[in-house]
């Protein structure tokens, strides 16, 4: 591939990742507003390395302008790792938050300082560090991912909150430093790794402006504590078990009387309000009582509902949907897994066997 294009593909990038910087920083997304601040700092310092990218290949004499494009590169994922951090937690702050950013001002000191002037295994680690890192901030990313989404069936009884797009965002440091890793090695292929890039800047850059809120509606107001609290935890524990079969009692009685589980906005706030106590004890109540979460225990109500519907006789293969609806699901990949893990069939396969019959 001609060396031009590969300068294009690099402005490109940059050009798309800076316009996303500033459309970020300027609130032009409503959502997550403060994670986004920290998501544009991310796709700004990302286009630096574009930028450096073009003027070397560009054969700019600036050397100094090439430099400073590299200061803010230890940076990058830092900055993306807060972004992740308060995309789960908006109502927190990072714990040490400037302990993460001690790297970056090491990379500036060595900058400044000359790597010609100092020992040569710390060339070694600077030519490497930038890999390092972008694996390490990939797991704690996808640490705080899992941990949010296990947590948020303690509070959701459906996937409600689509998180696909900030996925896109955790896997990004171990995409981003692999690439990186792979330029270095191979240099001849440029071209098309710079064309690769494209891809991933409009992709990244397109997952950014596809968001939507991590916590739906009256979710957000002490998901935190909620998260946060430890099983063992006196609030969790005041119950004894004798209120807890009461407590189980009553839960079955509304459950049996009003199926709030056929609502798809039912969360676990909602249901202890009907039952007439906090979250923290019908957490504790399901658990105990009836051995399962909230996500697991309305799932079963709902997947027994989408069962009686399949079974009714009343319903024809292309009425898969609308059984999912009246059933109560959000999701249509949860209602199809539910189905499948009860009667090791889908939906669709049991309809049609009950149409032949």
């Amino acid at each position: 591939m001609h060396p031009s294009f590969a300068l294009l593909f690099s402005a490109l990038s940059a050009g798309s990742l800076f316009l996303a910087a500033f459309l970020l920083l300027t609130g032009v997304v409503q959502a997550n507003r403060e994670a986004n601040k920290w998501l544009g700092v991310f796709f700004l310092l990302l286009s630096f390395i574009f930028i450096e990218l073009f003027l070397e290949g560009a054969g700019h004499p600036q050397a100094l302008l090439i430099q400073i494009t590299e200061w803010p590169r230890w940076a990058i994922f830092p900055c993306l790792h807060m972004a992740v951090f308060t995309f789960v937690h908006p109502q927190r702050r990072p714990r040490l938050l400037f302990i993460h950013f001690v790297p970056a001002l090491i990379f500036v000191g060595i900058l400044v300082i000359g790597r010609t002037l100092l020992p040569n295994w710390v060339g070694l680690v600077v030519r490497y560090f930038f890999f390092a890192q972008g694996l390490v901030y990939g797991l704690l990313n996808l640490q705080i991912l899992t941990k949010h989404q296990n947590h948020m069936r303690q509070l959701l009884a459906d996937t409600a909150s689509d998180l696909t797009w900030l996925r896109s965002f955790v896997y990004a440091p171990l995409v981003i430093a692999g690439l990186w890793l792979v330029f270095r090695q191979l240099p001849v292929m440029e071209g098309l790794l710079q064309l690769v890039c494209l891809g991933l800047s409009l992709y990244f850059v397109s997952a950014a402006f596809r968001q939507r809120d991590v916590y739906p509606d009256k979710i957000l107001e002490g998901a935190d504590q909620l998260m946060d609290m430890p099983a063992s935890s006196t609030t969790a524990q005041r119950l004894t078990l004798q209120q807890i079969d009461l407590l189980k009692d009553r839960v079955a009685l509304i459950v049996d009387q009003h199926k709030p589980y056929l609502d798809p906005a039912l969360n676990l706030q909602s249901l202890a309000d009907k039952v007439g106590i906090n979250t923290h004890e019908l957490s504790l109540v399901l658990n105990k009582g009836f051995g399962m979460n909230f996500y697991a225990y309305i799932n079963s109500l709902r997947t027994a509902e989408a069962i009686r519907l399949i079974e009714s006789g009343q319903y024809g293969r292309g009425d898969v949907e609308a059984i999912s609806i009246r059933a109560g699901f959000n999701s249509r990949t949860t209602f199809y897994a539910a189905i499948k893990k009860l009667k090791g069939e889908t939906p669709s396969n049991l309809l049609k066997q009950d149409t032949k019959l």
